[in-house]
């Protein structure tokens, strides 16, 4: 189930959190409030890495089997982990991606 959760749930919460901050950035120009959408940007990644690193605890007994049965790993499971291992930090990755602009720009900027 931890392996699903990042599997499926960090790219929508990385679309989500793209969503969210481009409704959220009419109100913040109209009410001068600049710290809100980097909250919700900080909520969307902290959500995005725990559920990464939910899946590394069980990609971790992956890398162990494959280190004491041989060179490549079979199992379908042992590669479903590293899948949403590699999708969760990508979707963190979007998410601080879509963070950066926030950074340098004010909402009122456009």
């Amino acid at each position: 189930m931890r392996i699903w959760f990042a599997l499926l749930v960090a790219p929508v919460l990385a679309l989500a959190d793209q969503s969210v901050a481009y409704a959220l950035a009419g109100w913040s120009c109209a009410h001068g409030h600049s710290v809100v959408p980097h909250v919700t940007h900080a909520a969307f990644l902290l959500a995005v890495i725990v559920s990464t690193v939910l899946a590394w605890s069980v990609a971790r007994t992956g890398f162990v089997a494959t280190r004491t049965e041989g060179p490549f790993s079979t199992h379908r499971h042992d590669t479903m982990s590293l899948c949403a291992l590699a999708l969760g930090a990508y979707s963190a990755a979007v998410i601080v991606a879509f963070w950066i602009p926030q950074w340098m720009l004010s909402p009122c900027s456009g």
